[in-house]
């Protein structure tokens, strides 16, 4: 390759770093974090509130129960006391075992009554906080669609950044010959995203390490198209 080639191939690196840069910070945006804590807060607030709706259900068959039974029980009331005051039991004995029953059945019902009524009054509460749990679930709602609009517009600018970093690549690229491009390709998957360094005084950008006395001298009187790599980390060199 010629000198002109090797700067370009050093700015096609330097592009694809700029480019792993940008889509790690697309995948770290803070717009994304905020998103995430969003929905977990709406989240939060849809458990606790299909736990109450699940916490209703159970109030209300309790109730509708209850009413059932407490329906079954004032109709025999009904029937014992009509027969306790309907004259046909004369034995004082058994007036007093019909007024014991229906003393018993009276209290009973007074018992019933006052669950069913506890039940109701569980019931408002759960659906007052029903109520509450709606309003927040819809401002939890609001906060999520904003976060969605704003983490859309942070990823469209981070977007705008990558597209234009792909085409500047592109027109580095293009006068590369193809199996050194492929080279780099290669190379930069194996040494994890970066290929090509720049020969800085003695020491390579990429490992940060010096070379010997001998591979520089080498390397200071090879062709200038021929390809040098750094003998520390493999990746190619660019003179400076």
């Amino acid at each position: 390759m010629s000198d002109d080639q090797f700067q370009r191939l050093l700015s096609v690196q330097d592009h694809d770093t700029r480019i792993d840069q940008l889509h790690h910070r697309f995948e770290t945006l803070p717009e994304r974090a905020a998103l995430a804590a969003r929905q977990q807060s709406r989240q939060q607030v849809q458990d606790q509130r299909e736990a109450l709706q699940v916490k209703r259900l159970e109030f209300q068959r309790n109730l509708k129960r209850n009413e059932d039974e407490l329906a079954a029980l004032e109709d025999r009331f009904k029937r014992e006391k009509d027969r306790l005051y309907s004259g046909e039991i004369s034995g004082t004995r058994e007036l007093l075992t019909l007024q014991e029953e229906v003393d018993g059945l009276r209290s009973r019902c007074s018992d019933m009554e006052s669950d069913a009524l506890e039940l109701m009054e569980s019931i408002e509460e759960i659906e007052a906080g029903v109520e509450a749990l709606d309003a927040e679930l819809e401002s939890a709602e609001t906060e999520v669609t904003a976060g969605q609009q704003e983490l859309a517009e942070a990823e469209a600018v981070v977007r705008a950044e990558i597209d234009q970093e792909n085409a500047a690549r592109s027109t580095e690229a293009a006068d590369i010959p193809a199996p050194s491009l492929a080279s780099y390709e290669e190379l930069r998957t194996r040494m994890g995203g970066v290929a090509v360094a720049r020969l800085r005084n003695g020491t390579c950008e990429g490992c940060h390490l010096g070379l010997s006395a001998m591979e520089l001298d080498r390397i200071r009187h090879a062709p200038a198209d021929e390809v040098c790599y750094c003998e520390e980390c493999g990746r190619i060199l660019v003179r400076t």
